[in-house]
């Protein structure tokens, strides 16, 4: 769904505190659906207030976590389904569409890992020179940041070293790069605020950048991360 703007973040080896920490099972097949493969859901909004957590689906109507939230996301999807945190869940089983052009293609699974609906990795970094680079090459495309959906965004006109094991302070936490982050049909999906479906966002990502844009990574040193916060590289 979509998420919020926030001036801090206090992030765990888990993740982000409250970043999926909840997901939206489908009974039928007791998968996690994602907008991998349910693209509606980015038309719905997540939130916390005061630790609680809050869904707007649609038509404006918000919700808290229950089953009056449980029986107005099945009748919007169209499909039973129910919310399950995280936190007791165990490890979650995702599926996407093999052909990101079709959503109508076969699906292939997945399995997350334990404590967090994260479908890869606890935490994902980009910069704004990644967002600035892709808008000089393809300035007829939307490089909206939402279409990447990252933890954090750093001001920077530098890409990230996505080395595995470069490690970065970002103020009072440290995190280790894992890999490169590989995009998906996720950037190419329509959300409110005039973002519409464009897959030659990730046609351009796969041909020019062989697929990558940002860093995936895990906290190594938990803390609170700030907006203004400085970001540097660790020596090692």
């Amino acid at each position: 769904m979509q998420g919020e703007i926030r001036g801090e973040l206090a992030c765990t080896p888990n993740g982000v505190v409250g970043d999926r920490a909840y997901g939206v099972q489908d009974l039928e097949s007791g998968t996690i659906l994602s907008a991998k493969r349910e693209g509606r859901l980015l038309e719905a909004a997540a939130y916390f207030t005061d630790g609680v957590l809050g869904v707007r689906l649609p038509d404006g109507e918000e919700f808290r976590e229950g089953s009056r939230l449980d029986g107005a996301l099945s009748n919007w999807l169209g499909r039973a389904v129910r919310l399950v945190p995280a936190a007791t869940y165990g490890v979650a089983t995702f599926q996407a569409t093999d052909n990101f052009e079709d959503d109508e293609s076969p699906l292939h699974s997945w399995e997350g890992q334990s404590g967090s609906f994260v479908d890869e990795s606890p935490l994902h970094l980009i910069t704004t020179g990644d967002l600035a680079r892709l808008a000089q090459e393809r300035s007829d495309l939307t490089w909206d940041v939402r279409r990447f959906r990252p933890n954090v965004v750093v001001e920077s006109d530098a890409s990230i070293d996505p080395t595995p094991g470069h490690r970065l302070s970002l103020g009072a936490i440290e995190v280790e790069v894992l890999k490169p982050c590989y995009r998906c049909v996720m950037t190419t999906r329509p959300q409110p605020g005039n973002l519409e479906r464009e897959l030659d966002i990730l046609r351009h990502v796969s041909r020019a950048h062989d697929g990558a844009v940002g860093v995936r990574a895990w906290t190594i040193r938990a803390g609170t991360v700030r907006v203004g916060d400085v970001v540097a590289d660790v020596d090692r």
